[in-house]
C-alpha cells in the first residue's frame, strides 16, 4: 500500500508566522556579490536560472560561511561549445568566510574556488561530507559540467570531479547529498532541467520576444550517483530506475515519507507532473507521485514546480511536501 498525501491547494502561512520568532535584517559587511546572468536578446533559457547559494562552516570554526553561485558571460552569438568567460573574476562563484565580528571576507581565490571552468554556466550547489573526513565538501551544478570540490581541511578546496566521476553534463540545476542505501556514505542526486544547448535555442512570443516555456524543449533524466567509499562515485541511474522517468527537474528534497527506514526522493518538475521516487530498500526506486496524491493539482493539472521542502511542518511525525511554483 502506498502512503498518500492530502493536498491543500492553499496553505495559510500567516497563522504559522504569527507565532514565529522575529528576526532583524542586517546588511552583511564584506559581501559585494553581484549575480551575472547576462540577459540577451536571444532569450537563452539558461539566463533565467542561475544563482544558487549555500551556508556551510567550511573551516569548522563554528561560524556559517556563504557560498554563492554565479552565472557567466553570454553573448548574442553564443554557439556550441559555449564559452562563458568564467576565468574573469566578474563571473567567479564566491566563498565568503564569516569573521568573529559578524563581517565577511572574500576567500574565493585563496580557497581554490576562483575558476569554475569557461564552459560552465553556474546553477546550484549542494553541501555534504562525502568522504566522512569531518569537513563539508561542495558540489556545484551548471549548464555544462558540474564540479565536486573536496574540502582539504586547511581552508582550501581541490577539484576532484574527474577522479570522482561526477561531472554529469547537460543542464544540471539542483543536487543533494543523501545516503540512499544506509551504508553510512553520502550518495549524490542531481536534477537536470531539459535537453538544451545554444545551437538549439528558440525564441517565443511572436513580435514580442519572450523566453520559451519548458515544454518547447525535450525532457531529460536525473542522475543518481552511488558513493563507492574510495573517493569515487558510480552512476546507478539506470539500474536504480531513476533514468526511467524523464522530466524537467528543478528542485529535489529527501525524507523517509513512509517510515520504512529508507530515504525517498521528491523531485519538483516544471510544467508537468511532480515525481516521488520511493526507495525500495534494494537499490531501486519506484516513481509513485500520482498514487500518493502528490503528482498533480487537485484538478489534475501539472505544476510549474520550482523549489521544494520535504519536512514535517505540522509536527505530526510525518514529512510533508511544499512545492513552490510559478503562477500560471
Amino acid at each position: 500500500m502506498v502512503r498518500q498525501f492530502t493536498r491543500r491547494d492553499f496553505v495559510s502561512f500567516a497563522a504559522l508566522a504569527a507565532a514565529a520568532p522575529i528576526f532583524e535584517v542586517k546588511p552583511l559587511r564584506g559581501i559585494d556579490f553581484v549575480l551575472q546572468n547576462s540577459p540577451t536578446s536571444q532569450k537563452y533559457l539558461i539566463e533565467t536560472m542561475s544563482g544558487g547559494a549555500a551556508l556551510l562552516d567550511y573551516n569548522n570554526d563554528g561560524l556559517l560561511d556563504i557560498f554563492l553561485v554565479n552565472g557567466g558571460r553570454i553573448t548574442n552569438s553564443l554557439h556550441v561549445p559555449e564559452n562563458f568567460d568564467r576565468r574573469n573574476p566578474r563571473y567567479w562563484n564566491r566563498l565568503y568566510r564569516q569573521n568573529r565580528d559578524g563581517g565577511f571576507t572574500d576567500v574565493t581565490e585563496a580557497a581554490g574556488l576562483a575558476n569554475a571552468g569557461n564552459g560552465n554556466y553556474g546553477m546550484g550547489v549542494a553541501v555534504g561530507d562525502y568522504d566522512n573526513d569531518g569537513h563539508p565538501d561542495l558540489y556545484v551544478t551548471s549548464y555544462g559540467k558540474n564540479v565536486l570540490y573536496h574540502n582539504n581541511g586547511d581552508g582550501s578546496f581541490t577539484d576532484v570531479t574527474a577522479n570522482a566521476v561526477v561531472a554529469a553534463g547537460g543542464w544540471s540545476v539542483s543536487a543533494g547529498f543523501v545516503d540512499i542505501d544506509n551504508d553510512g556514505r553520502l550518495d549524490l542526486f542531481v536534477t537536470r532541467y531539459m535537453d538544451w544547448d545554444a545551437d538549439h535555442n528558440k525564441i517565443c512570443g511572436g513580435d514580442w520576444h519572450t523566453y520559451c516555456p519548458p515544454n518547447a524543449f525535450p525532457a531529460t533524466t536525473n542522475i543518481l550517483y552511488r558513493n563507492r567509499g574510495d573517493g569515487t562515485f558510480e552512476n546507478i541511474s539506470e539500474r536504480a530506475g531513476i533514468a526511467a522517468k524523464k522530466g524537467r527537474a528543478l528542485g529535489v528534497a529527501f525524507a523517509d515519507y513512509d517510515g520504512d527506514g529508507f530515504t525517498d526522493i521528491f523531485v519538483s518538475n516544471d510544467g508537468m507532473q511532480q515525481y516521488l521516487f520511493h526507495n525500495n530498500g534494494d537499490g531501486t526506486f519506484k516513481e509513485c507521485a500520482l498514487e500518493s496524491g502528490a503528482g498533480l493539482t487537485s484538478d489534475g493539472k501539472g505544476l510549474s514546480g520550482m523549489g521544494i521542502v520535504f519536512q514535517d511542518y505540522d509536527n505530526d511525525g510525518r514529512p510533508d511536501v511544499v512545492v513552490t511554483e510559478l503562477p500560471r
